[in-house]
């Protein structure tokens, strides 16, 4: 570690603390350097080191036991999803919800495949339950628009959550969490054409799998992204 004695930041600190992580190989159970030799090598105080481990803690990368010392987790996506919520929570950019969006798309089509090759009968049975609670919302307008209500966006989140349940990346699974979890559109006023749309939309992946066509269910993704998406 370099000493940081005119840099004294937490952030930097935090930096560095990863840094030796990964230059000595620490692994899960590893013990980092005590807060005493921490401190004398970065040349910080130890208000600064102990926001730096705060963070740490806070994202999953330590755990401090009392009597034992700064321990390396082992990796657990429950932390990295909500870090990420609360990284996007605090962000004051504009174009958040766009950036969210992008990667979902690009994550959901590069993993069509996988997801395509790995559900089952009682997979894609559970994922056309979603699609009829969305179509019970199809009704009369009030005044032309309608909430898109919680229970259609539930229904939404299942039918996307099930369709990549059994890809074997737990980090898959936590980001598709995370987007879900973050989505805050079931507020939004939608026309029932848009409800209309949203609805055929799954209905295409739904029957593209029944047929266990992979094209036309990649066909059917696309489609789900590029047309008229309805939280654009």
């Amino acid at each position: 570690m370099k000493n940081l004695k005119t840099r004294k930041l937490y952030l930097q600190v935090y930096d560095e603390i990863k840094q030796y992580i990964k230059e000595h190989n620490l692994q899960p159970g590893d013990k980092l350097p005590t807060e005493m030799e921490i401190c004398e090598s970065l040349g910080v105080s130890r208000n600064v080191l102990r926001e730096a481990l705060k963070s740490l803690e806070i994202t999953g990368v330590v755990t401090s036991k009392p009597g034992v010392g700064i321990i390396i987790r082992e990796f657990n996506s429950d932390f990295f999803m909500s870090s990420l919520i609360s990284h996007v929570d605090a962000s004051n950019d504009s174009k958040i919800k766009d950036y969210i969006e992008e990667l979902r798309h690009v994550l959901e089509l590069g993993f069509d495949q996988k997801a395509f090759y790995s559900l089952g009968l009682a997979d894609i049975d559970r994922m056309n339950e979603q699609v009829t609670i969305m179509q019970n919302h199809l009704g009369v307008d009030n005044g032309g628009t309608k909430p898109l209500g919680i229970e259609f966006a539930k229904a939404d989140a299942m039918f996307h959550k099930t369709m990549f349940s059994k890809v074997d990346n737990v980090l898959l699974s936590s980001i598709i969490d995370f987007f879900w979890a973050y989505d805050k559109y079931y507020n939004t006023k939608l026309s029932s054409k848009s409800i209309e749309i949203t609805i055929e939309k799954h209905e295409r992946i739904i029957k593209a799998l029944y047929e266990h066509d992979y094209e036309k269910f990649h066909q059917a993704m696309i489609y789900h992204y590029t047309y008229e998406y309805l939280k654009k």
